[in-house]
């Protein structure tokens, strides 16, 4: 099979990848956290009309190969939506693989901003192997937000310690607080997050969509 010159991973690790990869449903049985939050951000995501008409316009369905870990908040809140799209319009394979411990030569070819892979990351492929796309962690506006909620927080909360240290060197009782804090903020602008994904999968798809008109 011929090679698809762009792509960033061969198609022999492409295709080990997906062998070894689980089903949504799959993900959420094996979840060791955050799998009730899977559960219901999975059932709260509403796609309408508008949101599926786009995927309605591409001939073939088209490969999500997401790296992901169960504890991840950015993980637990925006791949129930990759999941409610492949259901609801059978035009997504969404298949999940850990980053760690095996897939870190995937992970590395796509960093983020800062040079350092991140969680979750999807990439599009087609179904013949070839690359399309790549969307990493969570919309930029999301980003904004989890910045200010934080800062909100501890405004909020002066009797707690920690302000301005890294999430892993808080208390256990105080980074439990703040990310409690967080997921219910995030869950209010659920509908913003969708918005900018699906901004993104067209972004990625639209030259497939084009092809098939």
């Amino acid at each position: 099979m011929a090679g698809f010159p762009k792509n960033r991973i061969s198609r022999e690790r492409q295709e080990q990848a997906l062998r070894e990869s689980l089903s949504f449903g799959d993900f959420i049985e094996s979840a060791q956290a955050n799998r009730e939050t899977l559960r219901e951000n999975y059932a709260a995501y509403e796609l309408n009309e508008q949101d599926l008409d786009f995927f309605a316009e591409l001939e073939k369905p088209v490969v999500v190969l997401a790296l992901a870990h169960d504890w991840c908040g950015d993980v637990a809140a925006n791949l129930p939506l990759f999941a409610r799209l492949e259901q609801a319009t059978g035009k997504l394979n969404l298949r999940i693989i850990p980053r760690d411990p095996g897939n870190r030569d995937i992970a590395d070819l796509y960093p983020y901003k800062d040079g350092q892979s991140r969680i979750p990351t999807y990439l599009f492929f087609s179904e013949a192997g070839e690359e399309l796309g790549y969307f990493i962690e969570r919309p930029d506006d999301i980003t904004v937000l989890l910045k200010v909620w934080q800062e909100q927080f501890w405004t909020t909360h002066p009797e707690l310690e920690g302000r301005g240290k890294p999430f892993g060197e808080l208390a256990e009782d105080v980074r439990g607080a703040l990310l409690a804090d967080l997921k219910t903020r995030r869950q209010e602008v659920r509908n913003l997050e969708k918005s900018a994904i699906l901004g993104h999968i067209r972004g990625i798809l639209s030259p497939q969509a084009e092809r098939a008109v």
